[in-house]
């Protein structure tokens, strides 16, 4: 299956080297980091590794919302672990970015190299890891690979898989199942995931269902000082629109100009789920002669103005702290929706549109303590902002329930670090184990067979 997979994947960079060659010259932003991702590091980042201590933990998030996710898990290993160096990976340098602002205690973070096998070895070669672990589904065969060629353990760590993801995988269960069959670890958020990885290869007992991290994701957010950066009376109505997508921006804005022919004196902060989109929403919002600004560029301007469009990294979180109610997208519009928590653990009246199947559970949750509302368009949308503003009572008990509704979930990341824990012990009693089995069989004293003998193997 590898051998399959190897040779597809040289198949598709040759078909794709016109087009990626095209990219180099003319992007900028193909062009960084692209040399991480053919494995090649920097002079200072090789020097860090080969100065950093043992034991070495590598924890590898695709992009920026699973950084928040393994955030409390990486601070909790690092506090109950001094000694220890965790060394972050992300695939996107969005998410490159938010490791370092987030997990400023790590002692490196990088790109992943791209998963070919010569790249991958290149990477494993520099970093040497005790246990390298992977937030929710980031399933690269050569990576899974190398692991256990080098004999490091592996976990999977918030895992899930979606409808979509499923079926797709099912198409691949041969090499599915080859990959998951080298984790030593598999700590999933539900027991729909916990059924799904199992019919995909996955060995049951070392599947334990432990719930979603999300919910221990905190924020050091300090409103008062962004309140100050942005301008914003203390008594002035702000919403925060997070997380949008194509198409959304239109029916949020819609939704916001009925809003302010009630609430003239109401703030809209609009966060694009992608920074590279600023420049159609900016297209957009000057088509309908709407006077907005930057969040980079409020403190130069001599106005306030009705639209601030979030053109910084990593700020949504503290952002959302802001508001007197919060819209997460990618929910108005069939795109499966976004991370509702981070508005919810703040105490922030949540909305949402209909469309929320890849935070299913968390919606759901948030339904069942009364911490959320799901919208399904620009008249919902404007109405249920119209409330919240109109009743503050009212949203402060809704947000409320949405904070409430997150401690209650919370303590996955202490069970997930507990977990890891037990795992990087097993890696020292394994040589013991064995050791004393082999004894065990050749004692004159004893008639053990092989198969009597306990398993060292723990059921999560």
């Amino acid at each position: 299956m590898y051998f399959v997979y190897n040779l597809l994947l040289r198949l598709l960079t040759i078909t794709a080297l016109p087009f990626l060659l095209l990219a180099l010259v003319f992007s900028r932003k193909v062009r960084k980091g692209f040399g991480a991702r053919l494995g090649f590091h920097s002079r200072k980042l090789r020097e860090t590794f080969q100065e950093m201590a043992r034991p070495r933990v590598w924890i590898h998030a695709a992009s920026v919302g699973e950084v928040s996710a393994i955030t409390p898990v990486a601070r909790a290993l690092k506090e109950q672990n001094p000694d220890m160096c965790i060394v972050i990976s992300t695939v996107t340098t969005t998410g490159l970015e938010q490791a370092r602002n987030k997990i400023s205690f790590a002692s490196a973070v990088f790109l992943l190299p791209l998963d070919y096998p010569g790249m991958v070895k290149r990477m494993f070669n520099l970093v040497e890891p005790n246990l390298l672990v992977i937030a929710e589904t980031e399933l690269w065969p050569n990576m899974v690979r190398q692991t256990k060629r080098i004999g490091c353990q592996l976990a999977l760590i918030n895992g899930r898989i979606s409808e979509r993801s499923f079926r797709r995988y099912q198409w691949l269960r041969g090499l599915i199942r080859r990959m998951l069959e080298g984790f030593d670890l598999i700590a999933v958020q539900t027991a729909q995931d916990k059924d799904r990885f199992q019919q995909l290869g996955a060995n049951p007992q070392r599947l334990k269902i432990i719930g979603n991290v999300k919910f221990d994701a905190g924020n050091g957010h300090n409103t008062q000082r962004l309140r100050e950066d942005l301008r914003l009376a203390p008594d002035r109505p702000v919403w925060v629109a997070g997380s949008t997508r194509p198409g959304e921006e239109e029916i949020i804005v819609a939704a916001f100009l009925q809003v302010q022919t009630v609430i003239p004196n109401a703030v809209l902060i609009l966060a694009p789920r992608h920074l590279e989109r600023l420049s159609d929403i900016e297209r957009m919002l000057s088509q309908q002669r709407i006077a907005f600004t930057h969040r980079s560029r409020v403190n130069k301007e001599l106005v306030d103005f009705p639209v601030i469009l979030l053109d910084t990294m990593g700020e949504l979180a503290d952002i959302y702290g802001l508001g007197q109610v919060a819209f997460v997208g990618g929910s108005l519009l069939p795109f499966g929706g976004h991370n509702p928590l981070e508005p919810a653990a703040l105490g922030v009246p949540v909305l949402v549109g209909p469309h929320t199947q890849h935070f299913a559970e968390v919606t759901q949750i948030l339904l069942q303590h009364q911490g959320i509302t799901v919208v399904t368009q620009t008249d919902d949308l404007a109405q249920a902002v119209i409330q919240l503003f109109k009743a503050p009572e009212q949203a402060r008990q809704q947000g409320e329930h949405a904070k409430q509704a997150v401690s209650t979930c919370q303590g996955t990341a202490t069970q997930t670090v507990e977990l890891l824990q037990k795992l990087m012990l097993i890696k020292r009693w394994a040589g013991e184990v064995r050791k004393w089995r082999q004894e065990s069989l050749h004692a004159s004293a004893y008639n053990t067979q092989p198969e009597s003998l306990p398993d060292d193997w723990p059921e999560w």
